[in-house]
């Protein structure tokens, strides 16, 4: 029989081989999935690169038919995968599988895929910082809104405003429709002829014209 020491050696010995099993026998597991998962979405890329502008409908017969290592149920989520990291292209083909478009899918190169992606996450985050001011901005208005309103409440009454009419003192008496007859007459101012003013403005051969013009209408 052993001491106690070496008894506790060996059972610290055993708990270590049960830690470290677990680990050795799932790691090359998780690898295999991983890799067959890469291989099967490398496959669909490969599929669609070497028939540009496959349909869905025709991408699934083809699986079917010549890639049977490829899960049929797997299609349809790996490219919805693929065309949101842009790695494909689809556009509508004009065919129609019970009510639904079909889409036509084209493979997209790695460089030209990462520039897309990054120009979206641009986007999106423009998009974002826009919403946040946006947020920010209408906040700001609602938190003014309430202050004013607190403001109104506690403020106290205001008496009316004194315009300047009501600073003038008020009369009764009445602006009369009639007015008064001027006292003074109104002379004419026209000047009185006389014949002696008259001839003192002629010379001789005027005042001569005027006898002969005057003899012929009283005669003489």
């Amino acid at each position: 029989m052993g001491t106690l020491r070496d008894e506790m050696s060996r059972v610290l010995n055993e708990w270590d081989k049960q830690d470290q099993q677990p680990e050795t026998t799932s790691q090359p597991s998780q690898e295999k999935t991983m890799e067959k998962r890469v291989t099967t979405t490398q496959k669909i890329i490969d599929i669609i690169a070497a028939n540009p502008g496959i349909t869905s409908k025709k991408l699934y017969k083809l699986v079917e038919d010549k890639h049977h290592d490829i899960p049929i149920g797997n299609v349809s989520s790996i490219l919805t995968q693929l065309t949101n990291r842009y790695l494909l292209s689809r556009e509508d083909s004009g065919e129609l599988a019970q009510g639904k478009v079909i889409f036509a899918y084209t493979a997209v190169p790695e460089d030209e895929a990462k520039a897309k992606r990054e120009e979206a996450e641009r986007k999106l985050k423009a998009a974002q910082a826009r919403m946040e001011k946006a947020r920010q901005v209408k906040a700001a208005k609602q938190a003014a809104r309430e202050q004013l309103d607190k403001m109104l409440e506690t403020a106290p009454l205001l008496e009316p405003r004194t315009g300047l009419s009501d600073l003038l003192p008020q009369t009764t008496a009445t602006i009369p429709t009639v007015f008064p007859a001027p006292t003074t007459a109104i002379h004419n101012t026209k000047p009185v002829w006389t014949a002696k003013e008259a001839l003192e403005g002629l010379n001789i051969l005027q005042a001569r014209e005027l006898y002969d013009e005057l003899k012929k209408i009283f005669g003489g």
